[in-house]
């Protein structure tokens, strides 16, 4: 049963490759940028989420996941215009919810600092993981210029809201 679904996540892998290649060279636009208040963000393109994530998540599409998206935020910086300097280009890989992985450009440093920022707050709990890194646990390979900075998320169920609890690696302009 498992070698019935090789075709699938071959296709998805390449499809993946394809997204994020797709970034060379490209940064949005003015215009995309401004229709989003505080960050522009493009969350991975990911068919089969059981792939990437839950019991049956294989470690070594993780990594691929993972390692094509700080490709494509490495692209992404590389195609950032000079006159943007204010904006950050990261890209967020969520564990275990690794299908909200996602590509950001962060539009307001305040915004940028209330993901990433250790703090405790009305909505919970953000703390920086030191001593570790996702890019040495899983060997993925930083492109000039690409920093990581993790942090782990609680942020309890409430009323209006399901909670959260998970470590978030931001890779690329992190640097604060």
């Amino acid at each position: 049963m498992k070698n019935r679904h090789i075709p699938n996540r071959v296709r998805s892998i390449k499809s993946l490759r394809n997204w994020s290649a797709g970034f060379a060279g490209r940064f949005p636009s003015g215009k995309e940028l401004a229709e989003n208040p505080h960050y522009w963000n493009h969350k991975v393109p990911f068919l089969c989420s059981t792939w990437i994530e839950g019991e049956r998540a294989a470690p070594e599409l993780q990594r691929e996941c993972a390692q094509l998206l700080i490709d494509a935020c490495a692209r992404l910086i590389r195609a950032k215009p000079s006159n943007s300097e204010n904006l950050r280009v990261t890209c967020c890989i969520a564990i275990p919810d690794a299908f909200s992985s996602e590509l950001c450009i962060y539009l307001e440093e305040s915004y940028f600092l209330g993901h990433t920022k250790p703090q405790k707050n009305e909505f919970g709990e953000v703390i920086a993981l030191n001593g570790r890194s996702l890019a040495e646990e899983w060997r993925l390979q930083l492109s000039e210029g690409v920093l990581e900075h993790g942090v782990h998320v609680e942020y309890p169920e409430t009323d209006t809201h399901q909670g959260l609890i998970c470590d978030r690696w931001f890779f690329g302009e992190v640097a604060t």
